[in-house]
């Protein structure tokens, strides 16, 4: 047995090892923080920067490359098919994938794991792959070639991500819902848009908020596809083969700005949403 002298003293050094654990562990944390969004803020202050080449220290504080970003029609005309060609691209992958997540998820049959590996597969094939497969196809179709073709290729992207998102979703919901008003006489598609529509909008809002965000920001297939139009990754990637504009830190500013208020007010209303639908299933 070890002396109490011995025993009282090693007390103290085991509990003082949560405290450096916990002080190292935040330290991390904060590490990581600054890692994800340092490159964001330093984005947003070379927006307002009146230095033509962006660069510290930080210029006079202004709003003239905001003007200058808002009045180039080329760089508006980009964002504006990246804007369309995202949300026509989150449409499809939830009117593909919601109906597909249901076969999934409430129907047995033979080969579920092969399409499952199917559907998973854009996810492991790197996109390189997929672009130039998509711009081999369509060489035989060359008027897909364009925003039509970019389209087709970032719902074949993003489709996996409907698919699972709606697959999760539908594994809790209670069928007897269905049953029930099916018992009283609902029709099919009654049931669909009075039922599962309803208990399923906050997975629809999830779907259609990371689809449109990695359609809007995606590149690499868009490049191969795009033909002579030009999204708004594509169009920043052509400056900055030249210059990085200031221009393009304040268009990014704005995209930013309005993701982020788009995604806490999503957030706030699928909370919402969420707590409505746990009341109703007790």
């Amino acid at each position: 047995m070890l002396p109490p002298t011995q025993s009282s003293k090693a007390a103290p050094r085991n509990s003082d090892r949560p405290e450096l654990a916990s002080w190292f562990g935040s330290f991390y944390s904060v590490l990581v923080f600054i890692f994800f969004y340092a490159p964001i803020v330093v984005i947003i202050l070379f927006a307002f920067s009146d230095r033509a080449i962006p660069g510290l220290p930080l210029g006079n504080f202004t709003l003239k490359w905001f003007a200058e970003a808002i009045g180039d029609p080329s760089l508006m005309e980009s964002l504006w098919l990246s804007t369309w060609v995202a949300f026509v691209t989150a449409i499809l992958a939830c009117s593909i994938g919601l109906p597909a997540a249901m076969v999934l998820a409430w129907r047995g049959f033979r080969g579920k794991t092969l399409v499952f590996a199917l559907i998973l597969s854009p996810i492991i094939i790197p996109q390189m792959v997929t672009g130039i497969s998509l711009l081999l196809l369509f060489r035989q179709a060359p008027q897909l070639m364009g925003s039509i073709g970019i389209i087709i290729a970032h719902t074949t992207l993003t489709l996996c991500f409907a698919v699972m998102i709606f697959y999760s979703r539908l594994l809790g919901f209670r069928k007897s819902y269905i049953e029930a008003a099916m018992d009283l006489g609902a029709s099919e598609l009654r049931v669909f848009f009075e039922i599962i529509l309803p208990l399923t909008m906050p997975a629809i809002v999830a779907v259609v908020l990371l689809v449109f965000t990695e359609s809007f920001g995606e590149f690499i297939v868009a490049w191969f596809v795009s033909g002579f139009n030009e999204t708004l990754p594509i169009a920043i990637w052509t400056s900055l083969r030249f210059m990085l504009s200031p221009k393009i830190n304040a268009i990014a500013t704005i995209i930013l700005l309005v993701t982020m208020t788009l995604s806490v007010a999503a957030q706030l209303w699928m909370l919402r949403q969420m707590r409505k639908t746990g009341d109703m299933e007790r």
